[in-house]
């Protein structure tokens, strides 16, 4: 089996998803419930303050239980809430960015985008995701290829509204706590629109897996995230992204410096307690915020 690459990194990895929900109603995921402990949860402190450090799943089934008590703890012990980015679920927001940067006139279409041997799988995961071919002809590879998976993942049931991100979001504003971001939504788009158009291309064949094969990958990851289980996390990021190592480098390692770096000021310089949510692929592995954190230094405890 390839790995479910555009699966597993919407999931883990990056907060956008800019595929539409299917009119069809989708497949049932069944919801999963967390153990006591829940998805792993780790703290860097300092004097007067805390970061606390949590992996999110960006879609999940409604009604899926992942708020175990250490993690409702420590969210609600914090005044500010910080997310890769802001503005995912609005459309007057993401619709101008992904029309001026994942569209170019002239392009060919999809199907010629890939080797010849893989073109049946292309028309099979387009059919069941139930995308017009004509409007993944007009995208650029990249957002053809998120637009689909995204479809894809949806007709499982899977879907931004159940994500951990919408319900922090929610949760922080019924407690009027502060949200910020670490990155703009251009910045992340941007990861996958600089990738030169070959690593598009493995980045597509990567994510053709049959419907059968991009759901174990995602039962699979959501529940060693439930059970906090870091190490299997990074074991299926490691099998995702080893035939793309530029977009494990963009989407991975030089984000997770940049919020090393940005965690290490604010602990510096910032009095508080802030609850940092990001994709739990960014929190797994020898290239982890974690690593990045202890190599300035910094002790990490993991909480749970």
């Amino acid at each position: 089996m390839k790995a479910a690459l555009g699966a597993f990194m919407l999931i883990a990895c990056t907060a956008q998803s800019p595929g539409k929900a299917q009119d069809e109603a989708p497949e049932q995921a069944a919801a999963a419930t967390a153990p006591a402990k829940g998805p792993a949860l780790w703290a860097v402190k300092d004097a007067d303050t805390t970061i606390y450090l949590f992996g999110t799943i960006h879609m999940l089934p409604e009604g899926t239980e992942w708020l175990a008590p250490p993690v409702a703890k420590a969210f609600d012990a914090s005044d500010t809430l910080v997310l890769e980015v802001l503005g995912t679920n609005d459309a007057k927001v993401t619709t101008p960015i992904i029309l001026k940067m994942g569209y170019t006139p002239g392009l060919p279409p999809l199907a010629e985008r890939v080797p010849a041997d893989e073109r049946d799988e292309l028309a099979a995961a387009i059919a069941h995701a139930g995308v017009p071919a004509a409007a993944l002809d007009a995208m650029e590879t990249w957002l053809a290829t998120m637009s689909l998976s995204t479809a894809r993942i949806q007709k499982l049931g899977y879907g931004i509204e159940g994500g951990v991100e919408y319900q922090l979001s929610t949760r922080a504003a019924a407690q009027r706590k502060r949200i910020e971001a670490l990155e703009t939504m251009t910045e992340q788009l941007g990861f996958f629109d600089t990738l030169p158009e070959a690593e598009q291309r493995t980045l597509l064949v990567n994510s053709l897996d049959d419907i059968d094969d991009i759901d174990a990958v995602i039962r699979n990851a959501v529940n060693s995230w439930l059970a906090g289980d870091v190490d299997a996390v990074a074991d299926l990021l490691e099998d995702d992204t080893r035939d793309s190592p530029g977009l494990a480098k963009r989407l991975l390692t030089d984000r997770n410096l940049n919020w090393a770096n940005w965690i290490a000021e604010r602990l510096e310089t910032t009095p508080g307690t802030v609850f940092v949510a990001v994709g739990t692929g960014h929190l797994a592995g020898k290239d982890s915020v974690q690593s990045m954190l202890e190599a300035k230094g910094l002790k990490v405890e993991r909480l749970n």
